[in-house]
């Protein structure tokens, strides 16, 4: 049984196990037990969980998979040099951001499927360095709008990245999944070019 998501409630700490939801089971069976005994009781339980549920978030999922987390100076020595991998994914992210915390498990479960010998996998935190976003092009002028960004070099240039960015139109970006990213990555096509070298 693989746990892949962990989250603080106001009754402690659960975990949330194979896609089950325990805590919204034990939060169902404490209302109805709170039912059974006064509904006034029940319904402050409701209106203070919402509180809290509403406020607080999940934590970003912390498994790395294969995928490393790199400093934008590894990063840029690791394209440069070239003698690592031909092809890198790599995501940057900013962890005060709620869409990086919601799509931070897709990246790793990509890179254990798709990482081999010609495609790495890295993770940038642009959290931790600010000063990084003009050097690969990303904007936060208009706020974290733009992360997370993922972005595929090929011997140190940029191949595509997702999303791409309309500053005219500034349409909405469809959510990050591991079928979208993917698609726009064709990382399917990468692997099978691996396979049959």
């Amino acid at each position: 049984m693989v746990c892949f998501v962990s989250y603080c409630s106001p009754l402690g700490y659960f975990s949330f196990c194979s896609g089950l939801n325990y805590v919204l089971f034990l939060q169902i069976f404490l209302v109805a037990i709170s039912l059974i005994m006064d509904y006034h009781l029940a319904l402050w339980y409701m209106v203070v969980f919402s509180v809290i549920y509403l406020v607080t978030q999940p934590p970003a999922f912390e498994g790395l998979g294969t995928s490393s987390k790199l400093t934008p100076l590894q990063l840029e020595t690791l394209l440069t040099e070239g003698n690592t991998s031909r092809f890198w994914l790599v995501e940057f992210r900013a962890l005060c951001s709620s869409a990086c915390i919601h799509a931070s498990r897709c990246f790793p479960e990509l890179s254990i499927t798709y990482s081999n010998k010609n495609l790495s996998f890295g993770i940038v935190d642009l959290g931790l360095f600010p000063n990084a976003v003009e050097k690969f092009g990303i904007s936060l002028s208009g706020g974290m709008d733009q992360l997370p960004t993922y972005i595929l070099f090929e011997n140190a240039t940029e191949v595509t990245r997702f999303p791409e960015w309309d500053y005219e139109a500034k349409a909405s970006h469809p959510p990050v999944t591991k079928r979208v990213l993917s698609r726009h990555f064709e990382l399917d096509r990468h692997l099978l070019g691996y396979v049959k070298s």
